[in-house]
């Protein structure tokens, strides 16, 4: 276990440089990759030595690398992969996590401390990276599966998605239910990959993509709205600012659907409190329990419904404005 952030940093290495997909038409001998990727053969040799030792690669008697089941995983394809997951875990957070210790006796969120500002900021502020994280998103979000595949939307008209990023999450919703419309709303830098996702998914003319801050304002007229895996991402008083204006934005009996993880009271599985952490290191969030839950969304004027349990990190809660 302590050694585990060595596996981090190899695989994030062999990933950013694009390893398992030379891999993907048969074997090669180090000093292959190495001329095509531009690193030293000798050095990139040992990497590879070390992770087919762990089963991530193979290596024949000739010393030719191969890929494995799990090293597959690793390569790039048009609806992303687990090497999004390797690329963006070997970078900021990373480095991030370095940073526990000083999170832990200061209060203060480790990658505010590491990098001198809020990792949305961040994030708007270099778009290799922005880029990264929300094909992240993206790609997770569909690995999850449809989050309101259980819930009848039938009488609604207008969905708004609020952080809905890429736009995968409405673009399902949309294709599933067409008399339905949608807002999808978020952040200039967020909403990049939105225009043609909707397009492909032949969605883009009853979505609207309304870019802004949901800490400012939050697009008006909807009668259900979205908010996915957006408030774990931050603390109290923060998720209480989104939920606040999201309740200024509908009218009573309005609905309010939120797709996050939900911790149990006790004996909650190694996943989401994992998940926790993330959140306390990457953005300075928070995982919730059902009365947590129930409590934040009071402070705002909703009332909670229902917690619909979905995936494993993954639950969908209903309020309705009051």
């Amino acid at each position: 276990m302590i050694g585990g952030y060595r596996v981090t940093q190899a695989l994030y290495v062999v990933t950013k440089l694009g390893i398992p997909d030379l891999l993907s038409d048969g074997p090669k001998y180090a000093e292959e990759l190495a001329t095509r990727v531009g690193a030293r053969p000798d050095f990139l040799y040992r990497v590879l030595r070390a992770l087919a030792s762990i089963g991530v690669l193979t290596v024949d008697g000739d010393a030719r690398f191969g890929l494995t089941e799990v090293g597959r995983l690793l390569r790039k394809n048009p609806e992303g992969s687990m090497g999004l997951t390797a690329v963006f875990a070997g970078e900021e957070a990373y480095r991030s996590w370095g940073d526990l210790l000083h999170s832990i006796k200061t209060g203060e969120t480790a990658f505010d401390h590491r990098y001198g500002m809020g990792h949305f900021e961040y994030l708007s502020r270099n778009p290799d990276a922005s880029l990264t994280f929300n094909r992240l998103m993206a790609w997770s979000a569909r690995v999850a599966g449809e989050p309101l595949r259980t819930y009848d939307l039938g009488s609604h008209q207008l969905l708004v998605d609020v952080g809905g990023g890429s736009g995968a999450l409405i673009a399902s919703v949309l294709r599933a239910h067409p008399g339905l419309r949608g807002v999808l709303f978020d952040q200039e830098a967020a909403v990049v990959d939105a225009p043609n996702l909707l397009a492909t998914s032949g969605v883009a003319d009853r979505c609207e993509i309304v870019t802004g801050s949901a800490f400012d304002s939050i697009p008006p007229g909807g009668d259900v709205y979205v908010m996915s895996r957006v408030l774990h991402d931050w603390p109290d008083d923060k998720a209480l600012v989104l939920l606040t204006n999201c309740r200024k934005s509908m009218s009573p009996g309005g609905v309010l659907l939120l797709v996050e993880g939900v911790l149990p009271e006790v004996a909650a599985p190694p996943p989401r409190l994992w998940l926790d952490l993330v959140m306390m290191v990457m953005t300075g969030g928070r995982e919730r329990t059902e009365t947590d839950w129930r409590n934040l969304l009071g402070k705002a004027g909703f009332a909670l419904v229902s917690v619909r349990p979905d995936r494993p990190n993954q639950d969908l809660i209903e309020a309705r404005a009051i």
